[in-house]
């Protein structure tokens, strides 16, 4: 747990499959305790890092929709915000030269959650640990359910995934 006072550094997770950034999303905060803000593709990306400047590492997958892929977003992100760290990921492209800009790392799908915690950790440092959301000391002593005095809630995305819509709720079960 963070006792300094200071906040875990930010990481922004690109990644258009839902399923794909929140499980980066999860790995990064509750197992190495690292704040993460997330976006779907490299537009969204840049729109957040010009508008934050608290951002120290890029984790984005190669293939994107939109005009930039993962390779050209570490290399606008080389050029414009030099001191933020990057990250590249892909289970289909492998970089080649002249892809990643000097000092931009590269980690092949599917990784291991050990192998993100560790590299990210070589590039930007350990967090102060994971999140430990504290408990009511007063629902645990009378037996009462125990649940999280506060929900944090991650940075708005715009919602659109790979398909390109909005979600949908599921039809109802037909009797």
């Amino acid at each position: 747990m963070n006792t300094t006072g200071s906040k875990p550094p930010v990481i922004l997770v690109v990644e258009d499959e839902t399923l794909l950034r929140m499980l980066a999303g999860d790995i990064l905060t509750e197992d190495a305790g690292y704040r993460v803000i997330e976006a779907v593709n490299a537009d969204e990306a840049l729109i957040m890092l010009e508008s934050r400047h608290d951002v120290r590492l890029v984790f984005t997958d190669v293939n994107m929709p939109g005009a930039l892929n993962g390779f050209a977003l570490a290399r606008i992100v080389d050029m414009r915000f030099p001191g933020i760290k990057v990250i590249v990921t892909s289970g289909l492209a492998r970089p080649g030269v002249g892809d990643l800009p000097k000092g931009k790392r590269f980690l092949p799908k599917p990784y291991a959650p050990s192998a993100l915690i560790t590299l990210v950790q070589e590039m930007i440092g350990k967090a102060a640990g994971p999140v430990v959301v504290p408990l009511d000391p007063v629902t645990v002593e009378h037996g009462s359910p125990v649940l999280p005095t506060a929900i944090k809630v991650g940075q708005m995305h715009s919602g659109i995934g790979a398909a390109g819509g909005l979600a949908q709720p599921l039809p109802e079960p037909e009797e």
